[in-house]
Formats: structure tokens, sequence, C-alpha cells
């Protein structure tokens, strides 16, 4: 018998020792699947300009380059920030008219989103319309005002239409 409980107690040390380590890996797993956030936060990035040499003629070239700016704090600032995403995947694709709506829309759903006026105005200048992207880019001037970053582009864009709309086969409406 004494053989028995020995062996039993041997069996008991072992799951006391085993049990708790088990109760703790299971905890850390459990702990390490929980998370607190409950979507992932978007950003609007800022325009990387970079100028390319052609025949002599300088053409800007402005790809965007992911940089948080912001974060939208109210649901509407939030659906703005995504049509203006929207708006430029369409950019990209070459759907400057799709874009323009879709920048409009950010504006129509929050009218102090500065990044949407610039996107509005940098289609405007896509489809030729110089005068208008000028207004536009105003008024994103003034809401990115504390943005070196965007006050940059900002002006960057200004001198583009302005080359562009200086010459004489522009097609301004």
């Amino acid at each position: 018998m004494r053989v028995t409980s020995c062996h039993r107690s041997s069996k008991e040390n072992i799951w006391k020792l085993i049990l708790p380590l088990a109760s703790c890996l299971l905890l850390l797993s459990a702990c390490a699947g929980v998370s607190n956030k409950s979507a992932p936060k978007r950003f609007i990035s800022k325009p990387k300009i970079e100028r390319v040499e052609e025949t002599g003629a300088k053409k800007e070239v402005i790809r965007p380059e992911p940089k948080p700016l912001m974060i939208a704090s109210t649901p509407k600032a939030r659906a703005s920030v995504k049509v203006v995403e929207e708006g430029r995947r369409e950019m990209a694709a070459g759907n400057f008219e799709v874009a323009e709506k879709q920048f409009q829309e950010a504006i129509n759903i929050d009218p102090n989103n500065g990044i949407a006026y610039y996107y509005l105005a940098r289609s405007e200048f896509e489809l030729e319309k110089y005068e208008q992207a000028s207004g536009i880019l105003d008024k994103a001037e003034d809401l990115l005002a504390g943005s070196k970053e965007w006050l940059e582009a900002v002006a960057t864009l200004r001198d583009m239409i302005k080359e562009k709309s200086q010459r004489p086969n522009h097609n301004d409406e």
C-alpha cells in the first residue's frame, strides 16, 4: 500500500505543478488575443512631390506618402476621410471626374476637411479647370494652415496651376 500512496502523491505533485502552469499559459494566451482597438485608424497621407526632367521641360509628379496628419474624431470627420480615400484611389486610376465628385462629397460631409479641399483642387487641376482649382486651393490653404507639409503641397500645386494657366492654350471653364 505504501507504493500506491507514494505513486499517488507523486501524481498529485505533478498535477500541482502542471495545473497552475497551464492556467497561467491559458490566461496569457487569452490576454494576447484581446485588443482595445475596435478598428484601425485611417490617416490621410501627405503628398510626396518630386520633379522629373523630360526633354528639358519640368514635370511635377505628386505621389501619396503615408504620414498621419489628423485623426478624425467625429463620425462626420471619419466619413469624410473615408470618402477622400476613395477619391484618391479614383485619382490614382486617372478617373478625375469621379474623384472630383468624391472630394466634393467629402466636403459636403465635413466642410472643415482641408485635405478634401486640397484634393478637390488637385482634381480640378487635372481636369484643366485652373481658375476653379485656384479658388478651391485658397480654402484648402486656410484650413491646412497648421501643417507645414500640407502648406508646402498647396504652394507647389499653386505654382503648377499658375504655370499651366499662363499657357495660351489652356481650357479653363
